[in-house]
């Protein structure tokens, strides 16, 4: 069998910082090489290019944040019975959601060409880059099968413990994506074209490799494959509500953008210098989220419900101390630190702004990740859905408007994180405490 650690043995902290960092190196790697496709396409390619493959985002983002959930549900089944010993089960529960990527990839797939024309005209895309924008979709949906069985293969070995050989795969895979993106832009004559192809065959390439290994490590057979329905009810019980959350949490953020743009170009500006900046304190928070979840998932199995506990204070300890230490650093150096992106001091006064109102209370963050990521490992994912949604989208909304209607002030718009945030953490916490999540694991 793979490689694998078993998080319902050992020293806590230990094997969560081991399984969370390669979580973390991932993420880094994503962030890097979609840095990378934004740059090389504004700067080969002009801002119109550019602006066609953002016209797009919302509706990947849509597509794949569904399916992504599908797969956290499928790694929360692995982990139980991986945590139970349960060997047969554990291999039907690998084969299942393995199947399940291959049949949903090709089904959104499908779903991506045919409303990829509607969606676009939907969010009022410019008929200027339309075409462009159109063309880049049509390709790259082609790629969403190889994705997301590379996601739910990456999902297994995760699920197993295994958080090494996802990343190194997707450094591997992020390297070429680089490269071919270089030479697609160079010799071929649809530049926007060139840039799908070549997501499109990193996306190939990691599917591939990881299937590869799956198979070589004995985890999984092709003969094997098939969906048990009760197991692919459960999976989709969990992983349904937080791909819809996902989706949902993606197209709130469209509202939070309409109050942004109601201020003027400096706040634009500097709103997108913080949300990158941000993603400093996000990255490692989901992945310690993640690792939580896991090892939630193999210690519920194992009916060690003690160790759950302690293995949420750790993480919990954990991601505080690092959002106390993080804001420090930035609050001291906001403005070197916004320097970086602008050079405009009235942005750079206008971040520096927003960062001392939103980080000294970016720990709040920590319990809404930690408990709603502890609690979906334990099988409980609708609850922390309509906790998630009610906060970050309804409530959100419903305080936006309120604040904008006493002034039009670009602090109290800020305000609305934090305190969404902390009622978000706290309303999970609630849950958490009721302990209904000590019944989720099959017998």
């Amino acid at each position: 069998m793979a490689k694998t650690l078993d998080l319902t043995q050992g020293p806590i902290a230990r094997k969560l910082l081991l399984f969370a960092l390669p979580l973390l190196g991932a993420s880094l790697i994503q962030q890097l090489y979609t840095t990378v496709d934004i740059l090389f396409v504004s700067n080969f390619l002009g801002a119109e290019a550019s602006a066609a493959v953002g016209a797009s985002v919302l509706l990947n983002s849509a597509l794949v944040n569904l399916f992504t959930g599908i797969s956290i549900g499928a790694g929360v089944v692995i982990a139980q019975a991986f945590g139970r010993k349960d060997k047969m089960q554990l291999g039907k529960s690998i084969h299942t959601s393995m199947a399940l990527g291959l049949i949903g990839g090709v089904l959104l797939t499908v779903i991506g060409e045919l409303t990829a024309s509607s969606f676009l005209s939907a969010v009022n895309t410019p008929a200027s880059i339309f075409q462009d924008a159109f063309d880049y979709v049509e390709v790259f949906v082609l790629g969403l099968t190889f994705m997301l069985v590379f996601n739910m293969a990456a999902g297994v070995m995760r699920a197993l413990g295994n958080s090494q050989t996802p990343m190194m795969i997707q450094l591997v895979c992020g390297i070429i994506h680089v490269v071919t993106n270089y030479l697609f832009i160079a010799y071929m004559e649809n530049g926007i074209l060139a840039v799908a192809w070549s997501s499109v065959l990193s996306q190939v390439l990691a599917a591939i490799i990881s299937v590869h290994y799956l198979l070589k490590s004995g985890v999984m057979s092709v003969k094997k494959l098939a969906v048990d329905g009760p197991l692919t009810k459960e999976i989709i019980a969990i992983g349904l509500p937080a791909g819809l959350q996902g989706v949902v949490v993606t197209l709130s953020n469209v509202f939070v953008q309409y109050f942004i743009n109601g201020f003027d170009v400096t706040a634009i500006a500097a709103f997108t210098a913080y949300y990158r900046i941000e993603l400093l304190f996000y990255m490692p928070l989901c992945a310690l989220g993640q690792a939580m979840m896991t090892f939630a998932g193999q210690n519920v199995g194992a009916r060690l419900y003690d160790r759950v506990k302690s293995g949420l204070s750790t993480t919990l300890i954990f991601g505080v101390a690092y959002s106390f230490v993080l804001a420090a650093v930035l609050l001291w150096f906001g403005r070197e630190t916004f320097g970086v992106f602008y050079s405009d001091p009235a942005v750079i006064d206008m971040g520096v702004t927003i960062i001392r109102i939103a980080f000294p209370f970016y720990f709040f963050y920590v319990f809404l990740e930690t408990f709603a990521d502890t609690l979906r490992g334990c099988g409980e994912s609708a609850v922390p859905m309509y906790i998630v949604l009610f906060n970050q989208c309804i409530l959100r909304t419903a305080i936006l408007f309120g604040f904008m209607q006493l002034a039009h002030d670009i602090r109290l718009l800020v305000a609305v994180y934090p305190i969404t945030w902390g009622t978000a953490g706290a309303m999970l916490y609630w849950y958490y405490r009721k302990g209904t999540w000590r019944k989720q694991p099959s017998a």
